[in-house]
């Protein structure tokens, strides 16, 4: 675990607390993702030129998290988003988490810049309306690639969302795109 945080010994007991998909490759969505431990954290790994997100779990399936310039710190929910890893804060007690405390996966597909990449209609809708809005995407065809990231991440800048390089429900619905179901 980067930084140093995963205390020796403890790669089981973190999985249990965060739930057992946390932290595995391709940024798999936190299954259980510490919603009943106060102050343990989850993190979305940045992707190329965009930014990482961190959001502290409050106990009860919500977070704190500083969110975006304009929104500025908000409660949030662990629920229907991607996280990459999860991490048990040093110096706090935490417990195993229940079976009645479960978090939701994402209810529509989250397009980001993957390997291979993620390619179809709604990537080239997504691509269509980067053009409109004055950004290049590079060619519509439908390929998630890094012109297309660098399009959205830029497109995100300038409506002061979070820049993960995600179209998510936030940037799809200021976008104009519709999201298929997951």
């Amino acid at each position: 675990m980067p930084f140093g945080l995963e205390r020796p010994g403890e790669r089981g007991r973190i999985h249990r607390v965060l739930g057992t998909r946390c932290g595995t490759p391709g940024g798999k969505d936190l299954d259980r993702a510490g919603s009943a431990e106060p102050g343990a954290a989850v993190l979305r790994s940045p992707l190329p030129g965009a930014v990482g997100h961190i959001a502290i779990s409050d106990g009860r399936g919500g977070t704190v998290e500083a969110h975006s310039a304009r929104a500025g710190v908000i409660a949030s929910t662990l629920s229907g988003r991607r996280w990459d890893m999860g991490i048990l804060v040093p110096g706090i007690e935490y417990s195993e988490r229940g079976p009645d405390q479960e978090i939701e996966e994402p209810s529509v597909v989250m397009y980001r810049l993957t390997e291979p990449h993620m390619i179809g209609p709604t990537v080239r809708e997504i691509q269509r309306k980067l053009k409109e809005k004055g950004l290049d995407p590079g060619p519509i065809d439908g390929d998630f690639g890094p012109s297309t990231h660098a399009a959205v991440v830029s497109f995100q800048a300038s409506r002061r969302l979070v820049i993960d390089g995600e179209v998510g429900p936030t940037t799809a619905r200021a976008l104009g795109v519709r999201l298929p179901e997951a």
